[in-house]
């Protein structure tokens, strides 16, 4: 699992403390960091953005379904 956040994001926190406390390993990437990342990240919703397997997340995705696991 791959997550695409900007630092100083609020949700994008929110989401890393979240995966920490499900014990969840993603690996974090900050999109000024890696702006050649190689693939065009769509960011209608904003970041942050996980892509798990095929499957792209954004923030409202991902609290709804790893929120319930908390």
């Amino acid at each position: 699992m791959t997550l695409y956040i900007l630092p100083s994001c609020c949700k994008c926190e929110e989401v890393i403390k979240l995966f920490s406390k499900l014990g969840i390993d993603v690996t974090v990437i900050n999109i000024f960091d890696n702006l050649d990342i190689g693939r065009s990240l769509t960011l209608d919703n904003g970041l942050p953005v996980l892509e798990l397997n095929d499957e792209w997340l954004d923030y409202e995705m991902i609290m709804k379904r790893y929120k319930s696991e908390g």
